[in-house]
């Protein structure tokens, strides 16, 4: 298993589950042993729960996990940060749609008293929505942030996109 893929993949539990305990004994149903032993790159997941793992993302942000993975198999810089590099696209692209007219904003609160209750509640979450008009292949990117950023930025673009360069800034450093 590839350590940027372990990486990644675990940068996205924490930020939407309440602990890692929480995402692999309620989702993958593994024991904490063969979790760590996945974590550490000593032995794989079953192909169901690899299924499970990239429903952490959308079927975009997937794909560009995909690339992070590959890029970082040659590139050392973004095999010593993959989470950065990651998050940096993501920052990027999301930036250049909005920019350019590409996407409508979504805004989402996630609450507590969702099925799964290991999730954590009360997020804020930005997605961007690239409409083809093609049922079934929008191309979607979603960012996690305070509410307190919403508030700042949803019916500002101009506010919105300062606050992707300067979270950009801060992955860059």
């Amino acid at each position: 298993m590839s350590p940027a893929l372990i990486a990644i993949v675990v940068h996205a539990i924490q930020e939407k589950y309440v602990s890692e305990k929480a995402f692999y004994s309620e989702q993958l149903g593994i024991s904490p042993q063969s979790w760590d032993r996945w974590k550490k790159g000593e032995q794989g997941l079953r192909y169901e729960n690899m299924q499970i793992l990239s429903t952490l993302f959308t079927d975009y942000e997937w794909m560009l996990v995909q690339k992070v993975v590959r890029n970082a198999e040659i590139m050392p810089d973004v095999m010593n940060e993959p989470v950065k590099e990651y998050l940096y696209l993501k920052y990027q692209i999301a930036k250049t749609w909005v920019h350019h007219g590409m996407v409508r904003l979504e805004w989402h609160q996630s609450d507590g008293n969702e099925e799964t209750s290991n999730r954590k509640s009360n997020m804020t979450i930005l997605q961007l929505i690239a409409d083809y008009n093609f049922w079934g292949y929008n191309d979607i990117i979603e960012i996690r942030l305070p509410g307190v950023i919403r508030q700042q930025i949803e019916t500002d673009e101009i506010k919105l996109l300062q606050w992707f360069d300067d979270e950009s800034e801060k992955l860059k450093d």
